[in-house]
């Protein structure tokens, strides 16, 4: 069987361009022509089992030779250089695929599509398209769970009472309550919001990483680009489309920070302010000399001999609180609308510092021979009236004052039954309009 061997210098080694498979240009379903240069030395015929047997004789020597460097000179007395450099370059070839030597044949890798995309929503889709599906859908549903909200309260916003706060708030209930319903739903906004921005992130990773037909000019051009990153500084590296890509990066970043800065302040407890519901009169007749009746009437002047004074009663005494003055013409007392008003009063008013307690009865005290045909002059439909009724001069600044009686000398009240001040969960309708514009902004673009 030695003799059948040759050991001279084998035939040159006619090899095709080095071309993967998956390189075959799109449409074309022939592999053949992707090895078009050896088809005119390859004769293609059915093989024997002679042939096999043929072809297992010189497989053992035909591999050994195929250990050398498959040239002249590796067999000459050529320098180790030489012998390196062809090493090295063997190395770098890339090999054809094992079911490829010997002949070529088509194989059912040739009509194999990497990102081939099917045509159902989510089941034939690949992994990264259903995590861009998925995170539009969350988008959406984010985006109209805020609009259902700012739906919800447009009506209480529109008809608040104070027009200097958009805040609008829910039902009263306990303190204890409301507090822990603002700790779990501040939870859930903040995992919300977690999920908002961590899908904004993978937005702008996207806008600016680089497509396919960019990859040989940024490699051309820079020798190296960014990868899973959402620096906007990688758009320069786009071949196109970098006008687009910085508009939608700037997008995504205007529409987060809102998200990062309002989600914690969307919602918040507060407490509710009652006005006393038991309203009585005690007409009194003081000294003209008295500089208040407050301090007359805390100090025992004359006319309060019998009575057991409260040093820590609270007193009603400024000359525009407007609680007071309506609850003593109209019989029930009121808030002001004018913040200026609430500005300048007491008790009930900008300088309240007592906001966990209510009173449950307030008691009017005026003077009777000066104010006793006041009382109760007036009814609930003239409290517009009334609030616009305060008078300013150079004697009595912001002082509701009718006839000779005057609020805060003739007249004034006292708070009795103190209790606790419930609460209530309120929504801030400014925070919600922007949150809403970002959240539908950014379903949009996806």
């Amino acid at each position: 069987m030695a003799a059948n061997y040759s050991y001279d210098r084998l035939q040159t080694v006619h090899e095709s361009q080095d071309q993967d498979i998956t390189e075959a240009q799109a449409g074309s379903d022939d592999a053949q022509a992707i090895f078009r240069p050896l088809d005119f030395q390859v004769t293609l015929r059915p093989l024997s089992i002679s042939d096999h047997d043929t072809l297992d004789q010189y497989d053992t020597a035909d591999r050994a030779s195929l250990k050398s460097f498959e040239t002249f000179e590796s067999n000459s007395s050529g320098s180790s250089i030489s012998k390196l450099k062809t090493l090295g370059a063997r190395l770098r070839r890339k090999p054809l695929p094992r079911y490829l030597r010997g002949s070529i044949r088509r194989h059912a890798a040739a009509d194999i599509e990497p990102a081939r995309i099917g045509r159902g929503v989510w089941r034939d889709q690949l992994l990264s398209d259903r995590s861009l599906r998925g995170m539009a859908a969350l988008m959406t549903a984010l985006a109209i769970g805020m609009i259902i909200v700012v739906i919800a309260h447009a009506n209480t916003f529109a008809n608040r009472a104070n027009r200097n706060s958009s805040s609008v708030g829910g039902e009263i209930q306990s303190c204890k309550h409301v507090t822990h319903t603002n700790t779990a739903l501040l939870l859930f906004i903040n995992v919300c919001a977690t999920m908002v921005l961590g899908m904004s992130n993978t937005y702008q990773q996207l806008v600016t990483s680089l497509k396919i037909t960019d990859l040989k000019h940024a490699l051309s051009t820079f020798g190296d680009s960014r990868v899973g990153t959402n620096s906007p500084f990688s758009i320069k590296h786009k071949k196109e489309g970098k006008k687009s890509a910085w508009a939608a990066w700037i997008l995504l970043v205007f529409t987060s920070m809102p998200v990062h800065f309002l989600a914690n302040s969307l919602i918040g407890p507060s407490f509710t302010q009652e006005l006393p519901t038991i309203i009585e009169f005690d007409g009194k007749v003081l000294p003209k000399n008295a500089s208040s009746m407050y301090s007359a009437y805390l100090l025992g002047g004359p006319g309060d001999d019998e009575r057991d004074i409260d040093k820590d009663l609270v007193s009603i005494s400024s000359g525009s609180s407007f609680p007071c003055w309506s609850a003593f013409r109209t019989g029930s007392p009121h808030y002001a609308k004018s913040t200026e008003i609430m500005h300048a009063s007491d008790e009930l008013g900008f300088e309240q510092n007592k906001f966990d307690a209510i009173w449950k009865r307030m008691v009017v005290h005026y003077e009777s021979n000066k104010c006793q045909e006041h009382q109760e002059d007036l009814g609930f439909a003239d409290l517009d009236m009334l609030e616009n009724s305060i008078g300013s001069n150079h004697s009595y600044a912001y002082t509701y004052i009718v006839g000779q009686c005057r609020m805060g000398y003739e007249v004034m009240c006292t708070l009795h039954d103190p209790g606790k001040a419930n609460c209530r969960l309120n929504i801030r309708m400014s925070a919600a309009f922007t949150l809403m514009a970002c959240l539908v902004l950014k379903a949009i673009y996806r």
